[in-house]
């Protein structure tokens, strides 16, 4: 199944990004605050990519689900079906048998003709052939729908297993980044202590040999070299809709109600699974954002990235869309989504090689 060939790639690549994470040199006192915010870096690459994995997965998990509560509810409709169908044969039994049923000598006496017995006969036959076949039939669908749930369910858990390895792995993974970067922190104030003092020691000796040469002293008052480059670039929230006319049948009002939705939620967290009102996975985020504009959309990021159509000119309220994972294109480059537990629902650029689809 394609869902297993996909989480045996995700296992995969999950056993070869933990190895590196845990292949990482041992931390040494000597490393310098560089070295160290080298080493940090590294691992939280190795975090982010556990982040995408599990985001991954949960999608899978996502629509495992939806599959199988469609197939529970179409072998509850050939239950209901086959139940009726019995019925119907236990009815004609019950009345043959209180009538005495078909008999053959009727069959002789009532008939008009030769042919009209034969046709009689023919009948009679084939009426209890078609209602075991209609019975055989139901059964036999049943049987494979008992099979198909049986073979989701087994997924399901199996996906649910890779979910919670992963999890665990996230957890040792934060740990691992937390501490690493407290140690940054430490030798970057050790550093700052160290400079501090021999700044003060030079301070010290310039004024002694002022004094000695009888020269005059200035004080050293610091860097006066002052930062005044201020970052103005605001966030206008949903005022940013892109460039071009817009694309789809969305109407200009139903994409300001997607965006005010998506920037209403910036800040909250991400859970896997997770579809509101605090905390959301990608395709929940996205699902929540749209119904505020009274659309409906599937539940999940591969159903929703198959919506509509594909666009090379995506206006503020598009789907961004990239593997196994999905946005509300804001304009500019510039998404909100679900990314994962580090960024929860945050206002970013767009990355990798996404496309687009508009409704």
């Amino acid at each position: 199944m394609n869902f297993r060939r996909t989480i045996a790639r995700a296992t995969a690549g999950l056993v070869l990004g933990a190895t590196v994470l845990t292949g990482l040199p041992t931390i040494a006192l000597a490393d310098t605050p560089a070295e160290l915010q080298a080493k940090l870096d590294q691992a939280n690459s190795h975090l982010s990519g556990l982040y995408d994995e599990a985001s991954r997965v949960s999608e899978e998990v996502n629509k495992t689900q939806e599959d199988l509560d469609a197939t529970n509810a179409e072998i509850e409709q050939k239950t209901a079906e086959l139940a009726q169908a019995q019925d119907t044969l236990s009815r004609r039994v019950a009345s043959n048998y209180k009538t005495g049923g078909v008999s053959l000598v009727s069959i002789l006496f009532d008939s008009t003709s030769f042919e009209d017995m034969v046709n009689r006969i023919t009948y009679a036959s084939k009426v209890s052939d078609s209602d075991a076949q209609i019975i055989q039939q139901v059964k036999d669908i049943q049987s494979d729908l008992d099979q198909k749930r049986t073979d989701q369910q087994q997924l399901l858990d199996d996906l649910k297993a890779q979910q919670a390895e992963l999890d665990a792995k996230v957890t040792e993974a934060q740990n691992y980044v937390s501490s690493l970067d407290q140690q940054v922190q430490d030798a970057l104030e050790a550093e700052r202590a160290a400079a501090a003092a021999a700044a003060e020691a030079a301070q010290r000796e310039a004024e002694r040999n002022a004094e000695n040469n009888g020269g005059n002293y200035v004080p050293n008052s610091g860097n006066q070299n002052t930062n005044n480059n201020s970052n103005n670039n605001t966030n206008n929230g949903g005022s940013n809709s892109g460039s071009g006319s817009a694309s789809g049948s969305l109407s200009a009002s139903q994409r300001n109600a997607i965006v005010s939705a998506a920037w209403s939620k910036v800040g909250c967290s991400y859970v896997y699974g997770a579809t509101g009102p605090n905390a959301y996975d990608c395709s929940g985020f996205v699902q929540y954002c749209y119904a505020q504009a009274g659309i409906s959309l599937p539940r999940t990021s591969y159903a929703q990235g198959a919506c509509g159509t594909t666009t090379s000119n995506p206006q503020a309220g598009d789907i961004v869309c990239w593997g196994g994972h999905v946005g509300i294109y804001i304009g500019g480059g510039m998404m909100i989504d679900a990314g994962n537990p580090s960024v929860g629902v945050s206002y970013r650029s767009v990355y990798g090689s996404p496309w687009y689809q508009t409704l």
